[in-house]
């Protein structure tokens, strides 16, 4: 048997293969011996026929039918003997074959791309910091009480922080009801930001059983934030069935308890200290992710790699097994276009794969691995978190891919960080709003 390799690109390969008649007689063999079985012939019990009698009838049908588990034997014979670790299965073209003389095919199949890295170490990003400021703090206090708020019933809306319910009555240009377009019992937060400032000040003072006509950008509607779109508007006549009054509570020590159960905090200082050290463990947490990011898009950026189509596919597979994921029933939303999800998503997916072959690269020429060093403060900080026995939770987790896979990815990180050029800018305020 001959065979010859040829290289379409960085990592498309065509392997041809020759193999006389002679090589090909232990696997017509095996054909044989697998036909036997299912064969019944005159005379003979099912399955005890002759292999001599059934090449004399059959021969060259079962050799025929054969090839192809022929050609997938030998290629996989192939792959084990070259160590070729193909990325797919391969693609049978091209097949020949001169009964009682040779056989000829072609398998097509895609590799990982050899790769030559820039300078990985030395690299130049940006890291974003955020100043936790009063303005900030003082919109999560806001944003903590709204979790809490009460509500009193109210004759008449004096400001923003009530809740109205109206029936709701869509009008054509000449004040005429539209038929079906109607809504009964509505609520509406006049506070909420989601609200065009029209609606909110066609509202402002509105009382129990008053009928009003609003006058809302088109196309927005109830929801309008911005202005009226090329001055259309569309009328609406509603009717105040109730008003309540929204509460927001006190902040004491009964509320602040309510909000960290685990803090002993008593005056509105100390609860606005720890509202500010969370948010900024969050934006900590921020600006380390975007770091993460910035380092990700640098290497893509410096080290031009190609993305084999066998891992984008996959990527594209994994990004549907996500969203069946996010379904009780594991199915995906009826309108689905997985053609136009494939179109939207492959950019993404592209640089995903073009990562995770740099990212292997590096790992792979810096020899970083992970240690049981490394595991047990990840095995104890989970078992603390679980409740559960540190021995049950290592015997798990040594055996777990993606736990590890999750700590080499931070010791790579930890390593492109240590060696990277950073630069620092601070997050202007209007910018976090």
């Amino acid at each position: 048997m001959a065979f010859k390799v040829n290289k379409i690109d960085s990592t498309k390969q065509e392997v041809e293969f020759e193999i006389p008649y002679s090589d090909l007689t232990s696997h017509f063999e095996k054909a044989y011996k697998k036909y036997q079985k299912k064969v019944a012939i005159p005379g003979f019990r099912k399955g005890k026929a002759p292999i001599s009698m059934l090449k004399r009838m059959y021969g060259d049908l079962i050799e025929q039918g054969s090839l192809e588990d022929v050609a997938n034997d030998v290629f996989r014979d192939y792959l084990k003997d070259n160590h070729v670790h193909p990325l797919s299965e391969g693609s049978l073209i091209d097949m020949n074959y001169e009964p009682k003389s040779i056989l000829t095919f072609k398998v097509k199949y895609e590799v990982k791309p050899e790769i030559s890295l820039n300078d990985y170490k030395g690299i130049e990003v940006t890291k974003i910091l955020y100043n936790v400021d009063d303005k900030m703090i003082d919109e999560e206090v806001k944003y903590m009480q709204s979790k809490h708020v009460t509500y009193e019933n109210a004759e008449k809306a004096d400001s923003l922080e009530y809740v109205v319910t109206l029936d709701v009555q869509k009008l054509d240009d000449t004040g005429i009801e539209i038929i079906g377009q109607k809504d009964n019992d509505v609520r509406f937060y006049l506070n909420d930001p989601q609200f065009g400032k029209e609606f909110k000040e066609q509202t402002e003072g509105i009382a129990v059983g008053e009928e009003r006509i609003l006058m809302l950008p088109s196309q927005e509607g109830l929801h309008a934030e911005a202005s009226a779109q090329a001055g259309k508007t569309e009328k609406y006549k509603v009717r105040c069935k109730k008003i309540d009054k929204v509460v927001f509570p006190e902040l004491n020590e009964e509320f602040f308890s309510k909000i960290y159960k685990d803090a002993e905090i008593k005056t509105i200082d100390e609860f606005r200290a720890k509202v500010k050290e969370n948010l900024e463990a969050i934006y900590k947490n921020i600006s380390e992710q975007e770091l993460r990011n910035n380092i990700v898009s640098e290497m893509i950026k410096l080290n031009d790699v190609p993305a084999p189509e066998a891992l984008v596919e996959n990527i594209l597979h994994s990004y549907i097994d996500d969203l069946k994921n996010q379904n009780s029933k594991r199915e995906l939303p009826k309108d689905f276009d997985s053609e136009e999800f494939h179109k939207t998503k492959r950019t993404d997916a592209i640089l995903q794969v073009k990562w995770y072959l740099i990212r292997d690269e590096i790992i792979k020429r810096e020899k970083i691995e992970v240690t049981d060093k490394d595991l047990l403060p990840v095995i104890e900080s989970d078992a603390k978190k679980y409740n559960l026995p540190v021995y049950k939770l290592k015997s798990i987790y040594e055996k777990n891919p993606d736990v590890k896979y999750k700590i080499l990815d931070d010791k790579l990180m930890d390593f492109l960080i240590k060696n990277a050029k950073i630069k620092e800018e601070v997050k202007k305020e209007e910018i976090l709003k």
